[in-house]
């Protein structure tokens, strides 16, 4: 009797267990929206390299916006819920998202399962407006902050941007004086360790492109296909984008690759310093088909050829490569018949050796350091911010972007030129200015934050000495740093020019409710020797004293 117990109990959980094999169940209670990447292609699994680490048994183990599902490894991961391609359909129980609220950062309103759900912004606009955020980054316009607030599920604002003025100078010393920069130096913007290279698949192989990218802090980096649309896919890492993964170390991977697939694959990396972006070509050639165009070198007229003689796409998802003159380099397009041909190239490197002439514009490249372990500072042109950045440089294989002083990047690189500032005219002369006056100090400059809207802005100073204190204090509370607001100034020629010098300075201002306050008026001036020694011999033969006592 126990035996046949024993066997029916075995044929009852057999039954279940095929019972749930074989169809689908409701959802356990507490289950997230959306669907695992295998459950949508066979194809699309986890990949080891990215997740294997975000270990889970249940969906509530993960982020909302997470699912948790099988992974190469044989174990369970956290991974970015997916959806059906066109997203999901609204259900015949009319459900709207009208008056459904999404309190989350760069969330927005959709249907799922016939339910309103908060989903993560994934597309934004392509046109660059830098925006310098709480969270210390630079991002490529205010869309690409609101979506990764949404994703680490935090709140991120628009602050003012940083000024950093530290190493290196802007032209290095002699040779035995350059000191090799130290893990604790100041923040250095991001650089590639390898120039990027052209890759190309067989339809169904496996491509892989990796950012590698150097600086401090560490750089946070993204990627997005360059399409011909006004917004692209943002693909962030440990997430499933389709057939394409990004890896936490910056790694995208793209699996069964197809033609539509091709194109300018681009890395963003970003990180307090800086910004730096690089294009990563990826051709998809069919085996035994593709034509040999490199081998002959093609007329120009091929390369933009009369486009009113010209129909297509000769098929849906066929896309080839042709040159773009707006870019001045080769971009996918779909696929056009031209005068009873096809036109266009199968690979980038066909198209770039056919259609891209000259070699190049340097400045335009992204800065690379390199592997080799010879650190030198050097400088670089950022064709995003418009400007030249240091960063540190390996010693080899790097690119024509590498100059030795910020000099020498600016008169080869198109930096925005303005017209010269005039000297800023003090109000008084030192005695004066320094009787009217609530403090003088002898400082430098860390770092200054613009903000243009408020016509202000702060300057935070290492301290060097204290000359002068008459309501805050420094000298008894052993003050190291002084943070001093800026009042009135016109950023485009700011008085006083604190922006000016990396050397010590003399700085004279007021004191607004306990607060350092500079204003046009202030004095602000190189501190030589003799000029502060002149400071000090006023204040010992007590002149502002004298000079109150005349004006009284």
């Amino acid at each position: 009797m126990p035996a046949l117990q024993t066997l029916l109990s075995l044929l009852f959980v057999s039954g279940l267990i095929h019972l749930t094999s074989e169809t689908n169940l409701l959802p356990e209670p507490g289950s997230h929206p959306g669907m695992c990447p295998n459950q949508l292609s066979p194809h699309l699994w986890v990949d080891a390299q990215s997740t294997c680490e975000r270990e889970c048994t249940r969906d509530e183990d993960c982020a909302a916006s997470e699912k948790c599902c099988t992974n190469v490894c044989g174990l369970q991961s956290c991974v970015a819920a997916r959806y059906p391609s066109g997203g999901p359909a609204i259900t015949e129980t009319g459900a709207s998202c009208e008056g459904f609220q999404c309190p989350q950062q760069g969330s927005d309103c959709d249907i799922w399962d016939g339910q309103p759900v908060c989903r993560c912004r994934d597309r934004c606009e392509k046109e660059p407006s830098f925006t310098c955020a709480s969270d210390g980054l630079t991002y490529y316009n205010r869309c690409y902050m609101d979506a990764e607030a949404c994703l680490r599920g935090l709140h991120l604002h628009v602050v003012p941007c940083k000024h950093i003025l530290s190493w290196p100078p802007s032209s290095p010393g002699p040779p035995e004086t350059t000191a090799r920069p130290t893990p604790g130096a100041a923040p250095m913007p991001p650089a590639l360790y390898t120039n990027p290279s052209p890759q190309a698949v067989y339809v169904g192989g496996t491509a892989s492109l990796h950012c590698d990218v150097s600086g401090r802090p560490t750089p946070a980096v993204t990627w997005e296909k360059q399409s011909h649309q006004r917004e692209n896919l943002i693909m962030h890492p440990d997430q499933m984008y389709g057939n394409v993964v990004v890896t936490s170390i910056g790694q995208l991977v793209l699996y069964n690759a197809q033609p539509e697939d091709a194109g300018l694959y681009t890395c963003t990396a970003r990180n307090a310093a800086g910004l730096l972006r690089a294009d990563f070509p990826l051709s998809v050639v069919q085996r035994g088909t593709a034509r040999d165009r490199a081998s002959s070198v093609l007329a120009l007229a091929e390369c933009l050829p009369d486009t009113q003689a010209c129909v297509g796409p000769s098929t849906p998802y066929h896309v080839l490569w042709r040159f773009d003159p707006q870019r001045g380099s080769c971009m996918t397009f779909p696929a056009l018949e031209c005068d009873g041909a096809t036109w266009g190239f199968e690979t980038y490197e066909a198209c770039q050796q056919a259609c891209a002439h000259g070699p190049g514009d340097a400045c335009a490249l992204p800065a690379v350091q390199g592997p080799c372990q010879g650190w030198e500072p050097r400088w670089a042109y950022s064709p995003l911010l418009q400007q030249c950045h240091p960063f540190v440089y390996s010693g080899c294989e790097g690119n024509g972007n590498n100059f030795e002083s910020r000099e020498s990047c600016e008169d080869a690189c198109p930096v925005p030129r303005t017209p010269p500032c005039r000297a800023c005219r003090l109000r008084s002369k030192l005695a004066l200015s320094l009787c009217r006056s609530d403090f003088a100090i002898v400082g430098r400059l860390t770092e200054v934050l613009e903000e243009p809207e408020a016509a202000g802005g702060i300057a935070r100073v290492a301290l060097d000495d204290v000359l002068k204190d008459d309501k805050m204090g420094l000298k008894f509370l052993g003050t190291k740093y002084l943070e001093v607001t800026l009042s009135g100034m016109d950023w485009a020629c700011p008085c006083p020019n604190v922006t000016a010098g990396d050397g010590p300075l003399v700085i004279m201002g007021e004191v607004r409710e306990g607060v350092a306050v500079l204003d046009a008026n202030s004095y602000v001036r190189a501190a030589s020797e003799k000029r502060v020694k002149k400071i000090v011999e006023l204040l010992e033969k007590k002149a502002c004293e004298l000079l109150n006592r005349f004006q009284d």
